[in-house]
């Protein structure tokens, strides 16, 4: 190999090599070079110039071997113009965070492979998991987050018993690489991040350490001992080079152990990224899956890792809630979708939008901080401000804002897809009606944790419902349930149920149905018992087998319980109703009588 070939080590970054340290630049252009600065990026220590012989294509790849990479940092130079790396693996310090600056972000020298011990990717599948996702500024900033490292990613880490305590398995974050944080053509900070960026290194704002790499790697380490995963969110914009999409996603997944990438962006080339090798593993979740031949993934045995991730399932489900009519029948349909293919992420609320408290505090959107007038942010929320718009002091408006909250995780966890909510939700965080809170970093957008001590009462039914979900196996499967006996036990796997039972809804107005589960495997039959009218409604149950009957087991509502909860028989029918509240959600779970009388200390009689 001649020299000029062997200076093309792949991936393209700049990075310490045993002759020395390889730099590689790509332009059009025939003047450029590499200008050194000291570590503080104060001083110009001295320039070097790409040559010919350094060239092939629009790739400039040259090696140094005269410098110590830890007491350096550079810039490049294109036709008298100073540029940043965009593949640089670091940053000096550059100001506060938001500040606008005009300088270009001089760039770092990789220390070298880094430690990882003994670290295992949990290699979680889609119906096994429960997604968080998060802003990291955002997540601990506020002095009420409590935690020593606050708005980094070491916060995260001091927050991690809470986040499995709740059931999360997965976290994903908004871009957490480097970006610039004041966008030129709003004028305003670029909180969210999704706008072009350096896609090799994590951000260094976010970081409490100052060494931001080291502390993502710690975050990583500390989830995967736990057997969480994350996930990265990335953006890019229509005309980033598909075959660098591919190697920044094996840049991450070598030397960060990343578990998931949501990919964002109008030309993402999941055909490729899925059948990659080295991706095998790792989850690729895009709102566009039109070009991935599925097929050839079958029989190269990829298996289940490519996601849906769109907003399709929140609208219908949103509207559900707020009891608009003609929504059970769609509602119905994305409550079972579940693709043998691939997984699917079910949310209601995200970065985009209210949140699940604002979905019940609000009727329209308050963006007036955004300084856009109220121009900015969807008009499409589905939202309802229980009978009074914002904070209230009314008890009975807060009560039924907070069942609302219960109905939405309820709905959440009946999906077979994998549940994601946002940041905050478990304990009824607000933005205070703002939905588009993309430039605002301040209190609006940092979670206020005081939430959490005040809304317990959330927290522990949202935990309720996760640890019903993992107990039973109907709920979470790598496919979709038939509406047959596929068993041979009697019961459909799934089956729909009215005022009749074994009957879906058909009316347009209707606001109520049941769904009932069943797993023979584990002796399992549970129904959903789902009321979003104002007015309660009675739901016709199956009959259950010999010797076991229905009972409560969980519900929105504080004046069901087991104890009060009253079977009828429907009219000389083989089935039973059940009374179910207004804007309530309840579940029933077949027990045996013994078992039920025993524990509720009545006897047979």
């Amino acid at each position: 190999m001649d020299k000029k070939a062997s200076n093309f080590i792949f991936p393209l970054i700049t990075q310490k090599t045993e002759d020395g340290v390889r730099f590689c630049l790509e332009t059009s252009s025939g003047d450029c070079g590499i200008v050194l600065y000291d570590l503080s990026g104060k001083n110009e220590l001295k320039r070097i110039s790409f040559d010919s012989s350094d060239r092939i294509g629009n790739l400039y790849c040259k090696v140094v071997n005269d410098i110590d990479p830890a007491a350096v940092s550079y810039l490049y130079h294109i036709d008298g113009k100073l540029v940043s790396d965009s593949r640089a693996l670091g940053f000096v310090p550059a100001g506060s965070y938001g500040e606008k600056t005009t300088e270009p972000l001089k760039a770092l020298i990789c220390k070298g492979d880094p430690e990882w011990e003994d670290d295992v990717n949990p290699c979680l599948t889609y119906e096994d998991s429960f997604w968080y996702l998060l802003h990291v500024r955002g997540f601990t900033r506020s002095p009420s987050s409590g935690v020593r490292a606050k708005g980094t990613f070491e916060g995260i880490t001091e927050k991690l018993d809470h986040l499995e305590s709740v059931g999360i398995t997965t976290i994903e974050l908004q871009p957490a690489y480097e970006f610039n944080e004041w966008d030129d053509e709003t004028g305003k900070i670029n909180y969210w991040g999704y706008k072009p960026g350096f896609y090799y290194t994590p951000k260094r704002a976010y970081s409490y350490t100052g060494d931001p790499a080291g502390e993502f790697r710690n975050l990583v380490k500390a989830l995967h001992r736990r057997r969480m995963e994350i996930c990265m969110q990335f953006y890019f914009a229509p005309d980033f080079p598909e075959s660098e999409v591919l190697e920044i996603l094996r840049f991450w997944v070598v030397n960060y152990h990343i578990d998931a990438f949501h990919l964002m962006g109008v030309n993402i080339p999941m055909r490729l990224l899925a059948a990659d090798s080295l991706l095998a593993g790792t989850k690729l979740l895009s709102d566009h899956l039109e070009n991935v031949d599925f097929s050839l993934l079958r029989k190269r045995g990829k298996g289940r890792v490519i996601g849906f991730y769109a907003d399709d399932f929140q609208f219908p489900l949103r509207r559900l809630i707020k009891s608009d009519d003609g929504q059970v029948s769609v509602s119905l349909s994305m409550l079972r979708n579940n693709p043998e293919d691939f997984g699917r992420i079910n949310f209601l609320s995200s970065y985009r939008g209210f949140t699940l408290m604002d979905m019940v505090s609000y009727d329209r959107k308050h963006n007036e901080e955004n300084g856009e007038e109220g121009r900015d942010g969807s008009d499409m929320n589905f939202s309802w401000n229980c009978g009074e718009e914002g904070p209230t002091r009314k008890k009975k408006i807060r009560d039924l804002r907070l069942k609302q909250i219960k109905n939405a995780y309820s709905i959440l966890m009946m999906g077979a897809g994998t549940p994601l909510i946002f940041m905050g939700d478990e304990f009824g965080n607000s933005q205070k009606g703002n939905n588009n809170p993309y430039c605002i970093d301040s209190q609006v957008t940092w979670l206020d944790w005081k939430d959490a001590s005040k809304n317990t009462e959330l927290t522990d039914h949202l935990k309720a419902l996760v640890a019903l979900r993992n107990r039973c196996s109907v709920f979470r499967k790598n496919k979709e349930l038939y509406m047959i006996d596929t068993e041979n036990c009697g019961f459909p796997e799934i089956s729909y149920h009215s005022d009749t039972a074994w009957k879906a809804p058909s009316e347009y107005y209707s606001r109520s149905f049941g769904i009932m589960y069943c797993e023979k495997s584990a002796h399992t039959l549970i129904y959903a018992a789902v009321n979003m009218n104002w007015e309660e409604a009675r739901l016709a149950l199956p009959k259950p087998p010999k010797g076991c009957e229905w009972e409560l087991i969980i519900s929105s509502d504080h004046s069901s319980s087991a104890e009060d909860d009253k079977e009828a028989a429907s009219g000389g029918r083989d089935d039973l109703e059940k009374t179910i509240p207004a804007r309530c959600v309840s579940f029933f779970e077949i027990k045996k009588e013994e078992n039920h009388n025993a524990g509720s200390g009545k006897g047979k009689k």
